[in-house]
């Protein structure tokens, strides 16, 4: 551009009129005239360029943040149902623990119950770190369900392997008829304790002898020395069962078969309303296959 402004100032005489130019003079101007535009056109060409590397890099870093936040989420969403599911095992093993506790043998009760509510802790532990409040909110009423059923469970198993035991001690044959003793005082000794929790408390430590009488008289009891078989109680069985009888808080649900014990404690709706928050989150947040809802 300079070339061309020289000369072009060369083509100006001193009063101002043009001079006259000849064609390579014209040619000469023409041509630098164009390497200028040229170079115009090469440096605007470098900014396009610049330009576009730059706003293709924030692009491409926007894509790779936008797809590391997607699988950020994924993992999240894999971890919760992850951890869901667990907690739902170790919810329903502490439950049935609880339901069969009494076939258990006694001497192992305590320990099998402790694992179960220690695993239960545990996994509602890591709900609690990965969340959601909503889902949380219904893992802690499970396991507050779960440690209800715990405070009684122990008792429960002594009752229940009792009553359990004395029914196999009826009469296989005709009751109505039956002149066994033996027969005579387990059927009584089981109604006795399922009705236990009605008795006058002022008339209980009496019951409480004749109940063991009936108890002895069943033939229920394993004889010294013997091994212990399934559905015979021992004199430590006996022990655990008349001390529990001796202090008959919650009866109904030491003695309640499963079917009346389970709508009671509450344990299935709570577990009921935890899978449907589950559900309920998933479907809201639209996060559709980064893993299963718990069943």
């Amino acid at each position: 551009m300079r070339a061309v402004a020289v000369m072009c100032r060369g083509a100006v005489r001193p009063d101002g009129r043009l001079r006259g130019m000849g064609v390579q003079d014209v040619h000469t101007a023409l041509t630098a005239l164009g390497a200028a535009f040229s170079g115009v056109a090469a440096l605007a060409a470098v900014m396009v360029a610049r330009w576009q590397t730059v706003f293709g890099r924030r692009v491409a870093l926007e894509a790779v943040g936008s797809q590391a936040a997607v699988e950020r989420e994924l993992r999240l969403e894999a971890q919760r149902c992850e951890a869901w599911t667990v907690f739902l095992r170790a919810s329903d093993a502490f439950a049935d623990v609880v339901w069969r506790l009494g076939e258990i043998e006694a001497r192992s009760r305590a320990e099998v119950l402790r694992s179960r509510s220690e695993a239960l802790t545990e996994a509602c532990s890591g709900l609690r770190v990965l969340g959601p409040e909503c889902v949380v909110r219904h893992a802690e009423a499970v396991r507050e369900r779960c440690a209800r059923m715990e405070r009684y469970a122990a008792r429960r198993a002594v009752v229940r392997s009792a009553l359990r035991a004395l029914e196999r001690r009826w009469c296989p044959g005709n009751a109505e008829w039956c002149e066994d003793d033996a027969h005579g005082c387990a059927f009584v000794a089981h109604d006795m304790l399922e009705r236990w929790g009605d008795r006058d408390e002022d008339e209980r430590p009496g019951d409480l002898d004749f109940l063991e009488y009936l108890i002895r008289g069943s033939g229920v009891l394993a004889d010294e020395g013997a091994p212990v078989e399934s559905g015979v109680l021992t004199e430590d069985d006996l022990r655990r069962l008349l001390a529990v009888a001796g202090n008959p808080v919650s009866w109904d649900h030491l003695a309640a078969e499963d079917r009346w014990l389970r709508p009671r404690t509450g344990f299935d709706e709570e577990r009921g309303a935890f899978v449907a928050a589950v559900r309920d989150f998933l479907a809201d947040g639209g996060r559709a296959g980064a893993g299963r809802a718990p069943a």
